[in-house]
């Protein structure tokens, strides 16, 4: 295979399964585009679609212990999402798994 780099990102044929398009972009960034509308911040328009889920959250909760569940590793994204979680009142059941790798930094935040 002759060496190539994607014209939009830093991927190459170092991995084996790239393709590219007419173009010079990876099957990765191909990917991205196609899929970014619909997981990209968007403003208020995110705001008010993440309010909707999190009303129909607690619509879906009521008269139960908890709302939702949450797997919480101790790292920064779901410590994060834990606050938000209740910031938002929701309910949640955090779930953790010891598997004898967390750092002292995560237990701390899990506690």
């Amino acid at each position: 295979m002759t060496y190539q780099i994607c014209t939009r990102c830093v991927m190459d044929t170092s991995d084996l399964a790239i393709t590219f398009d007419g173009q010079g972009r990876c099957n990765h960034c191909i990917d991205y585009l196609r899929r970014a509308p619909g997981i990209v911040y968007n403003g208020s328009e995110s705001d008010r679609l993440r309010d909707e889920l999190v009303e129909k959250v607690l619509r879906a909760g009521k008269g139960r212990d908890f709302d939702c569940v949450l797997g919480v590793s101790g790292g920064v994204d779901s410590s994060y999402l834990a606050r938000l979680s209740r910031n938002w009142g929701l309910r949640v059941l955090a779930l953790q798994m010891d598997n004898g790798w967390n750092s002292e930094e995560a237990v701390r935040n899990i506690k």
